[in-house]
Order: C-alpha cells, then structure tokens, then sequence
C-alpha cells in the first residue's frame, strides 16, 4: 500500500484522492467576480471555529473517519494557503489529543477493534493497523513463542577472544 505524502505532489494519486474529495463548504465573504486569475481558499467546515471548540473538548469522541475521510491529510495541505495558523493549530492539538487515545488502543486491542477502527481517518489507520502489528510481535517476543535472537559478530568474537586462566586466548591454545 502507497503511504500518502505529507507534502502534495501534483502527480501522486493520494494526493489528488484527498484534494479532490467532495467536502460541503460555504465563504465567509460574497464572491464577487469570481473568474480567471481570482484565486480565493475555501476552508472546509471542520477546519472552522466550531470544530476547533468540539476537538478541543474532547477530541477523541470525534468520528475524524465520518468526517473526512483524509482529516490530517487535507488539513496539511490547507496549512500552505492560510495566512494564520489556525488550521495547523487545530490539527496539532487534535492529532496529540487522539494519539494518545490511539496509543492505549493499540496496547489493548482486542475483538472490538473493527468497530473502534472505523472512526480512525486514514493516517489513523494507518498507526493502528501499525500498533496493533508491532504490540503482537512484542507480546509474542515477550512469551518467547517466536524467538529469534541471535548474537552480533561483535559478542562472538568477544568469546573467543576470553582469556583462559593462564593468560594466553583461546584462539592461541587451538
């Protein structure tokens, strides 16, 4: 799988799949004269002051997946068009606020995760399907059931190179 770019390419199918999502917006001002050469950024609703006071209350009982389905994607690519940092705030604080409800999620998953998953945006996923994957192979290595350490070059030598209780190595008594 193409793990999306955080910095847009014009040529990368992620990102025209997250630039060209249908999001429902409205201006702030009237667009007058709207034509060739007026550029004018429309920032979507759930980059807007109200969703800023719902993440910030409580960011993870938000449904980002519901949303938008690229939140943090489109909010990166926003940040370039906005002359005040409000948008790279927003998604600051709710990107700390849901890693660490996605961090204990991952150290206690269980048979639940499917559903829990689905309210994950894409970037989300992507930690949780990596989380879950890597807190196996630490439970597994925990209980030895896949044990496969082996010693460096370095501790091998070491062990030859031991000093018998004469004084001369190993390698010179064979």
């Amino acid at each position: 799988m193409n793990i999306p770019s955080f910095r847009p390419n014009y040529y990368s199918l992620d990102d025209i799949a997250i630039t060209q999502e249908r999001i429902p917006c409205r201006t702030t001002q009237d667009l007058h004269m709207m034509g060739k050469g007026d550029m004018i950024a429309l920032v979507p609703d759930i980059y807007s002051a109200a969703y800023k006071e719902i993440y910030q209350a409580d960011a993870n009982y938000v449904e980002l997946g519901a949303l938008c389905k690229f939140y943090f994607e489109l909010g990166m690519y926003l940040t370039r068009y906005q002359n005040n940092n409000s948008v790279a705030e927003m998604l600051y604080t709710t990107a700390q606020e849901r890693l660490k409800g996605l961090k204990d999620l991952c150290q206690n998953v269980g048979n639940d995760s499917l559903n829990v998953a689905s309210k994950f945006d894409f970037s989300e996923r992507l930690l949780f399907n990596e989380g879950t994957k890597t807190n196996k192979l630490f439970d597994d290595w925990l209980q030895e059931r896949q044990v496969h350490i082996k010693s460096t070059e370095i501790a091998i030598n070491i062990r030859k190179r031991k000093r018998s209780p004469d004084g001369d190595t190993q390698e010179e008594q064979q």
